[in-house]
């Protein structure tokens, strides 16, 4: 379906607002254009947490980079698998002397990726349209969307951080929270690609930012603060985490309210 007639852009522009540019693929790890096949493949890596924090790692030594570089999150046996994946794929090529190198110079960050694998989430888990990497015009927030999909008719926001705690500052939260209140959609994620435990640093941001809103813990590492925004982390997973806020979102109040 072309970007032109997809349904989330539709429901944007329903409520007013205009996409500049949506899902844009200069600087994807893969190249785009992918046979479904290697697209398949490439889906069930990146739902692992191992094959992610990899990626990150081959992104940031992208100059030059040998299989015992990277054995920081996974054994050298998961390491070489997913090189060969990679180099499969055409991402990276060997250099001169025997190490890798990432063939694009275009590619800096993981964010890029993980915005279009969440948004496959959408697409292959729950069955609804979703567009990545949106620019929004006229929004005083800035009007970048990472994630937007269309979840039963519901409009639906995700943000999606790929660094770890340690480099979200409060200045993230309140440019989300703008975010939110400008496209006020039915739900609003802020994802953090993380396995690190969210009270730790990210709810203290969120409680500071809305003293007086109760927020509460949904299950795990998953808090939401009332009913439409949620905070959560890839513990147990990723899209299972996406999958219990969807749920909170379309499980109905009691049947006789």
């Amino acid at each position: 379906m072309r970007n032109e007639n997809h349904p989330v852009r539709e429901m944007l522009r329903r409520r007013g607002f205009e996409v500049l540019l949506s899902n844009p693929t200069q600087y994807l790890l893969f190249p785009p254009g992918l046979d479904p096949a290697f697209e398949d493949e490439l889906y069930l890596m990146l739902r692992k947490y191992s094959f992610r924090i990899f990626a990150r790692e081959v992104i940031k030594r992208r100059k030059s980079f040998r299989a015992e570089d990277l054995l920081k999150y996974s054994t050298i046996e998961w390491v070489e698998k997913y090189l060969s994946f990679l180099f499969g794929l055409g991402v990276i090529e060997k250099t001169e002397d025997g190490a890798y190198r990432l063939k694009s110079d275009a590619v800096f960050s993981f964010g890029d990726t993980l915005e279009w694998f969440v948004a496959r989430v959408f697409e292959r888990e729950f069955a609804s349209p979703a567009l990545w990497g949106v620019r929004l015009a006229g929004v005083s927030s800035g009007g970048d969307y990472d994630v937007v999909a269309a979840v039963e008719g519901r409009l639906v926001y995700v943000e999606v951080k790929s660094s770890p705690p340690k480099n979200i500052e409060e200045q993230d939260i309140a440019a989300f929270l703008s975010r939110v209140y400008a496209l006020r959609p039915s739900l609003a994620v802020f994802l953090e690609d993380t396995r690190l435990r969210m009270k730790d640093k990210i709810i203290p941001f969120f409680e500071s930012m809305l003293e007086g809103r109760a927020i509460r813990r949904v299950q795990g590492e998953t808090f939401s603060v009332g009913e439409k925004v949620f905070v959560t982390n890839s513990v147990p997973g990723l899209a299972a985490n996406l999958s219990l806020c969807v749920k909170e979102l379309l499980t109905p109040g009691d049947f006789w309210d």
